[in-house]
């Protein structure tokens, strides 16, 4: 099992269809040793799929026949890939809990066969060794793995929503004891060849071009000694923290934490800690058996459901960075070195392109320089990177205040101040500069209209907005906005590069708040309103919090800044007058320099803790109301918050914004957070009732005028799913 990127899932026992790329190749060599492969050379990706499953199982018990046989070594097709997991498009298939165990049980069946063989096995690992892959791994005898940086190891499950099924929680539970098999199930962790090497979870590491030849003289090493595997048990402290009763102190502190934030909306890894304690405390084979249960019990949950069907969204979102359209863009300038531009020059140079920050303040360079430096110690602390590539990142970044040389420039971006003439004027200069006539001219703007920006550019298909989010170095989302001019070279390249960086892209179309500021401006503008009324700021989050999202709108304007939430109201009551006028809140907390973060304090205090320097001007707000304050209950809460939100997203789907209900679900979830579990705003509004929502929007018209009113399209589909359902 797994949830690789490389379309990983359980794999159902029902498929019968037999494609040449789902077979495994097994040969033996004069010194009686297997060479196992998972699959065939020109496939790319390995995933274990029914066919790949029954083929392992032949060619299992034909080696179990072979009088020849000293050892067996496992490996990928080709270098590079191992095993992503299992095929995640059986995955949404599956909606009874018995065919979730009778899948775990069949995988788990024929990786038992593997280590029963009476020569002993080894897994030779380079590339993904993900999920049904790793868990294959744990049933051979040795571990090796390529130092190649390609190589990943882990079991990545709870991502989907379910857990390792095919005997991972007990294997890696009783390899590197319940501590560490907690930190890598819990977390999804994965980890390249050398710290799994430290964590124990591979025996030993070698050069991606002798790993064969390693994994081949483990083989026949332990055969001449006649051992099929190495001596193994824990020791120390892993081994007083899992076999002895202080394991109850391990799990309570894992309990504690899987209640608190937004862990305690995903049932899956809990049951995973429970079947990770099982290994301790049941025989094998009862262990092995509760986890298959459990896994056919979270294969069909809601949340299962909604993470698999993200997953297939941001699948569908990278392969827009492989249309033919696309160029690379390995040499950049970035102008701008403020916190937007210093983000994504530096997040730019850690993933290879050169580029080169400009800006005429000479101090935010160097925080540019430093904000990077820090970002690497911190990925150097947690091995995520190697000190060689640290270095060769920072080099990557070349910070000047001046632009020098364009003639070898792929991409020229802006991010300067959020003022349209002065981005049309640094445009034109970089083209009169000698910007070569193929290089992408980009905007890192979040409200400014891309189509006006390119006025003063000769190639204005060229143009095109790259919308990153604040931090873009953890923020997973980049709208690419396509202007009226924008060619379909520029759109491509942008999604190549997006994707490059490690983002998920989505195009929008020119409008103001492209997508999701459009979406949220509706949501911050509401709870603004309810804090006016009377409810308290802590009151509004906390409903919120419990709803999903990983921040309350409060404190997601302190950490916007009102002066910036203040300036895209009103380019959002520019373009949408009948249903965003900006609450007063905004303006008046700018006013009084209450900006929030960014001043020391705003709704909350300057550590986001406590009363901040607003809290007076909201009193004052209140006063000049007049009328008595009222707190709304948390049902009111949703209906105020969320259900414009999910108006206005079916608005962008009905006006062009976006091309598909996947682009509003993967945009709002990685954008605004919307909770992931529940698959996208589209998925959760199926669920609630889109009449449901449609009734209470019209109540709240009613009650509190036309920023509540439904949009023809959610009106329409309400009425079509009414109908769905009556038969």
């Amino acid at each position: 099992m797994s949830t690789s990127s490389a379309n990983p899932a359980v794999p159902s026992p029902t498929m019968t269809e037999n494609r040449p790329d789902n077979r495994v190749v097994c040969t033996i060599d004069g010194d009686g040793i297997a060479l196992l492969r998972l699959g065939e050379a020109h496939e790319a990706v390995v995933t274990l799929t029914a066919e790949r499953l029954e083929s392992l199982e032949q060619a299992i018990a034909k080696l179990a026949g072979d009088g020849r046989l000293r050892g067996v070594v496992v490996t990928g097709p080709r270098a590079g890939m191992f095993c992503a997991g299992a095929d995640i498009n059986l995955i949404k298939g599956i909606t009874d809990p018995v065919e979730g165990e009778r899948a775990a049980v069949r995988g788990r069946g024929i990786f038992a066969a593997l280590q029963q063989l009476r020569v002993p096995v080894v897994a030779a690992i380079e590339g993904p060794c993900l999920g049904g892959g790793f868990e294959l791994a744990l049933f051979c005898d040795v571990r090796v793995a390529s130092e190649h940086p390609a190589t990943q190891i882990g079991l990545p499950e709870v991502k989907l929503g379910i857990l390792p099924g095919f005997g991972g929680t007990y294997n890696l539970s009783r390899l590197v004891g319940l501590p560490a098999a907690l930190d890598l199930i819990l977390n999804g962790r994965l980890l390249r060849g050398k710290p799994a090497g430290k964590r124990g979870l591979v025996d030993r590491l070698a050069p991606a071009e002798k790993l064969l030849a390693v994994a081949h003289a483990e083989c026949l090493a332990l055969a001449a000694r006649s051992r099929k595997a190495p001596a193994r048990r824990l020791r120390g402290l892993a081994a007083w923290l899992s076999q002895t009763p202080l394991r109850a102190i391990v799990a309570r502190a894992a309990r504690k934490k899987l209640r608190a934030g937004q862990a305690k909306f995903y049932p899956a890894p809990r049951a995973a800690l429970q079947c990770c304690l099982n290994a301790f405390t049941m025989p094998a084979q009862d262990a092995f058996a509760a986890e298959a249960r459990a896994l056919g019990e979270m294969i069909v949950t809601r949340e299962s459901k909604g993470l698999t069907h993200l997953f297939f969204l941001t699948e569908r979102s990278k392969r827009l960075g492989k249309d033919p359209a696309a160029r690379d863009c390995d040499r950049a300038l970035v102008v701008g070195g403020g916190v937007m531009g210093a983000g994504i020059a530096g997040l730019m140079a850690e993933k290879g392109v050169a580029v080169r920050l400009c800006d005429l303040d000479f101090e935010a360079l160097s925080r540019a320089k430093a904000r990077l430096q820090k970002d690497l110690d911190k990925r150097l602390k947690r091995r995520r990177m190697l000190p060689h590539e640290a270095r060769a990142a920072q080099d990557r970044l070349a910070v000047a205040n001046d632009w020098g040389n364009l003639s070898q420039c792929d991409l020229w971006l802006e991010a300067v101040v959020e003022d349209l003439d002065v981005k049309r004027k640094l445009m034109a200069e970089a083209v009169a500069r000698g910007l070569p006539q193929d290089a992408v001219i980009a905007t890192n703007t979040s409200s400014l209209s891309v189509t006006k920006m390119a006025d003063n550019v000769v190639q204005r298909d060229r143009v095109v907005g790259l919308h990153f989010f604040n931090p873009p170095e953890k923020m997973p989302l980049v709208e690419v906005i396509r202007g009226e001019h924008t060619g379909d070279t520029a759109v491509a390249t942008a999604c190549r590069l997006a994707v490059r960086l490690g983002k998920f892209p989505i195009v929008t179309a020119d409008t103001p708040g492209f997508l999701v500021n459009r979406c949220l401006s509706p949501y911050l503008n509401e709870a603004a309103r309810l804090v006016l009324e009377g409810t308290s700021p802590e009151a509004v989050d906390a409903a919120m919090l419990d709803f999903g999202m990983p921040m309350g709108p409060c404190r997601l304007l302190d950490e916007v800044g009102f002066d910036v939430a203040a300036k895209v109201s009103e380019v959002m009551r520019a373009g949408f007058p009948d249903r965003m006028e900006p609450c007063e809140l905004f303006a008046a907390m700018a006013k009084a320099s209450a900006l929030g973060q960014k001043s020391g304090g705003g709704i909350y205090g300057a550590d986001g803790k406590g009363s901040g320097p607003g809290r007076a001007v909201i009193e004052r707000l209140r006063t000049q109301r007049g009328a008595p304050g009222r707190a709304a209950s948390r049902s009111e809460l949703i209906q105020r918050l969320i259900y414009p939100l999910v108006d206005e997203a079916y608005r962008c789907l009905d006006g062009g914004v976006v091309e598909s209900t996947e682009d509003l679900d993967l945009g709002l979830v990685m954008g605004i957070g919307f909770p992931p579990f529940t698959g996208g705003v589209t998925q959760y509004a199926r669920r609630e009732g889109l009449s449901t929502i449609v009734a209470a929007l019209d109540e709240l018209r009613r009650a509190h005028g036309p920023r509540f009113g439904v949009s023809d399209g959610l009106r329409k589909r309400a009425v079509e799913q009414d109908s769905e359902r009556a038969h």
